[in-house]
């Protein structure tokens, strides 16, 4: 398919949620069987994670069978590296060499669709777009959830995960010059003291995961649900996908659930594509 040069572009923005941005891969994959290009990427956390995957020239169908392998409770055990309690429970170098493993030593330069990522300087307060140097380094910084993982030291920044300022970042596509923008937001679902205590004795045993985890998931899902909805109201999307996720499949215990979240992501985008594909070809130029 020919696409004319004078089309409107189109801006994909994913939103973090954990293991419950692995729906995005579903959402990935319909636009690409419908042959449907994206010409500029935003993502924040594990949105930030799968926008950089396909960015990076990964087949959603690659992106899913990594994270179906990855999601299995001994494989994610091995990406467990606990801290003494100082500055995080994980230092994230395990998450890190998980990443260059996929994306190599791939900067934002050598990615086939323009790309930006979010942190937050704990230094400044200030939100943070990243679009140039290691691939790899933007991810580990988008996923570093404050108390989790150890923030990344980068000049005279502190970066933590991207999502607490900017969960959706519609405004970043939009700001690299998207004319259309498809929003997905995947939604943060918290858990509680029993799958807190049921991880714990599956997955990482060495680290006490208790009523802090819970206190810090629970006040993160009211920062982020509140941001959003500001988001969405300022900057209007063109579309706005939100899967039907069971609130059962949360956050962090989702990652084992990765092809269910994968069928959310398809479902949800289907019934969108005709008015999508209507929006970034209005005259019917299609030759």
């Amino acid at each position: 398919m020919i696409y004319p040069e004078n089309r409107p572009k189109l801006g994909v923005a994913l939103s973090g949620g954990g293991a419950r941005g692995l729906a995005h891969i579903g959402i990935l994959k319909v636009l690409r069987n419908a042959d449907i290009q994206i010409d500029f990427m935003a993502g924040s956390s594990m949105g930030g994670v799968i926008a950089a995957s396909y960015a990076a020239g990964l087949a959603p169908s690659e992106i899913e069978e990594i994270a179906s392998s990855v999601g299995t409770i001994s494989n994610l055990a091995q990406l467990v590296d606990p801290t003494l309690l100082k500055k995080g429970i994980f230092k994230g170098e395990k998450v890190t060499k998980l990443f260059k493993r996929y994306l190599g030593e791939k900067s934002f330069e050598d990615l086939e669709i323009p790309l930006t990522v979010t942190a937050v300087d704990l230094n400044s307060n200030q939100e943070i777009r990243i679009s140039d140097g290691l691939v790899a380094d933007a991810l580990r910084a988008t996923i570093s959830i404050p108390g989790i993982f150890v923030p990344v030291e980068k000049e005279d920044m502190r970066l933590v995960d991207g999502g607490l300022l900017n969960n959706l970042p519609v405004d970043i596509v939009r700001d690299m010059g998207a004319d259309i923008i498809l929003a997905v937001d995947v939604g943060w679902s918290g858990f509680g003291k029993e799958q807190i205590k049921e991880l714990n004795q599956k997955l990482i045993s060495r680290v006490p995961l208790v009523d802090m985890s819970l206190t810090l998931y629970e006040t993160i899902n009211l920062v982020l649900s509140r941001q959003v909805d500001d988001k969405i109201q300022s900057i209007q999307p063109d579309f706005l996908l939100r899967p039907e996720i069971p609130s059962h499949i949360t956050s962090l215990t989702g990652y084992t659930q990765a092809t269910e979240l994968i069928t959310f992501g398809e479902e949800v985008t289907q019934p969108i594509l005709a008015d999508l594909r209507l929006s970034l070809h209005p005259t019917n130029d299609l030759t």
